[in-house]
């Protein structure tokens, strides 16, 4: 359970301080409009700090760590998450800093954000499996 307060700790830590980059850098370059790198910040604290400060209850209640489709799914919402941010916030710092990219790198780093966000998919279905077993387990 430990880990996963860590886990969650480090995902708000970055949300916060992706918010805090996001907000003084359109500060000081006197930009107006909406980037990708706004989204990085509710991203982060949500779907990271959020679902991982929950999961101990999850785990408290049903033991769903002991599910084998558990620990795919720390993996594989983690690299998920991670794409996604990483991407997000790279594209957001392009549009921010008005960086002269070909088009076809802003599609890409777009594209890339979008595989994320599909794995993060992936890694809460994993996680729905291991809810679901753990949860049947407990009745019979």
């Amino acid at each position: 359970m430990k880990k996963m307060y860590w886990i969650s700790l480090s995902y708000i830590v970055f949300g916060l301080v992706s918010g805090v980059l996001s907000h003084e850098i359109a500060y000081r370059t006197h930009f107006t409009g909406e980037t990708s790198l706004s989204l990085v910040h509710p991203h982060a604290i949500l779907l990271g700090g959020l679902v991982f400060l929950l999961l101990p209850l999850f785990m408290k209640a049903f033991a769903v760590e002991k599910q084998k489709s558990f620990q795919l799914f720390l993996w594989v919402y983690n690299i998920g998450l991670s794409m996604t941010l990483i991407f997000l916030a790279a594209r957001g710092m392009s549009q921010l800093l008005t960086m002269p990219f070909p088009q076809f790198w802003d599609h890409m780093v777009g594209g890339l954000a979008g595989i994320g966000h599909i794995v993060l998919t992936v890694g809460l279905g994993f996680l729905f499996h291991a809810l679901i077993r753990s949860a049947g387990s407990d009745r019979s």
